[in-house]
């Protein structure tokens, strides 16, 4: 290869290279504190809790007007019953009167201008003329009475038949907004999920951190001469105790309630319908760590117990959490599952 192409390919690698270089200082970004997540986490569940109380309205309103649906198919029921009593009045009226005509023109073998002209007298005759008169205003009337409360029925099936439409409508409206909520339900709780599991790993971070800047100012003050922070007195060597750390329950000595099936639940409506968003059974507000719910005949509200060397408090009751069950609350419906169930011995706390 000449010393051209050589200068020419040194001259693309460099090229390439600051490139790359500079490609990787745009990508670099610092990872949000645990504050700032914290912070996120809590206005997505404020979020969260403002959508599943919206679909908890939705609900509502939705029960309201099938409520309304089953009334208005009624009203709708009784009248068209009425519209068929009065169309069937109407037939037998025309009938009626159809066999009234007849007798009136046909009376036996004589006619009707017979019968008038058999009249005695001059008052005789308007007797008999008045009757007849008599008989068909009497029919007509009874007739457009008829057809009046036909034309009456009709008109306030008009109005039931708008109602339901109207009703209709309205449900296929809740609907849409119900299928519009749930999905970002869905979505809101993926994203809390996400920054959950940032937040717990931000603060393991910290955590980690925190022990072990406190490790290097133990091994500082311990003297310099050993340079590994190891601690010399005479003969006996010893390593510096590492920072504390909070152990929220011990089971050793406590009274043994026994295995217990664990699982978990956020106060989501899929986990808690529709007293989503709404406190404990004991009036409390459920806290991940602390609040768990239990068969009150097996553990009494209001018991602290430990499971997995974790002390909760029993504040909640669950319709599908009978015998040897705890639901653990935890504070996003993602965790619910990522935590899964399993079995565990539970010790009475106090």
């Amino acid at each position: 290869m000449s010393k051209r192409a050589k200068r020419l390919a040194r001259a693309g690698v460099t090229a390439i290279c600051i490139a790359a270089i500079g490609h990787a200082s745009v990508s670099v970004y610092a990872e949000p504190s645990s504050a700032e997540l914290q912070r996120k986490t809590s206005n997505l569940q404020s979020e969260l809790n403002g959508l599943n109380g919206q679909l908890n309205d939705l609900i509502v309103q939705m029960d309201a007007l099938s409520q309304d649906a089953e009334e208005l198919a009624g009203a709708m029921t009784e009248t068209q019953t009425r519209l068929d009593a009065a169309q069937a009045a109407g037939e037998e009226q025309y009938k009626a009167m159809k066999l009234r005509i007849k007798y009136i023109y046909e009376a036996g073998d004589t006619s009707f201008i017979e019968l008038l002209c058999s009249a005695e007298s001059m008052t005789d005759f308007l007797n008999k003329t008045d009757f007849v008169t008599t008989v068909n205003e009497y029919d007509r009337n009874m007739l457009n009475e008829l057809l009046a409360t036909q034309e009456k029925i009709v008109e306030e099936g008009r109005k039931l038949e708008t109602q339901h439409q109207e009703l209709v409508a309205k449900q296929e409206e809740l609907a849409n907004k119900r299928t519009e909520v749930e999905g970002m339900i869905s979505a809101t709780s993926g994203e809390l999920s996400n920054y959950t599991a940032q937040l717990e790993r931000a603060r393991q971070a910290e955590l980690l951190a925190s022990r072990q800047e406190a490790e290097q100012q133990v091994s500082g003050s311990g003297g310099e001469a050993s340079g590994s922070g190891e601690q010399t007195s005479g003969n006996t060597t010893s390593r510096p105790t590492p920072p504390p750390v909070y152990n929220p329950g011990d089971s050793t000595g406590k009274q043994s309630l026994g295995s217990f099936r664990i699982t978990h639940y956020c106060n989501c409506y899929l986990c808690c319908g529709s007293w989503a968003g709404g406190p404990t059974a004991t009036g409390t507000i459920p806290t991940q760590g602390r609040t768990i719910a239990v068969d009150p005949s097996v553990i009494p509200l209001g018991s602290r117990v430990i499971i997995n060397g974790q002390v909760y408090t029993a504040e909640d009751t669950g319709g599908a959490i009978q015998g040897n069950k705890i639901d653990v609350y935890v504070s996003s419906h993602a965790l619910t599952t990522q935590y899964g169930v399993y079995y565990a011995d539970v010790y009475l706390a106090d």
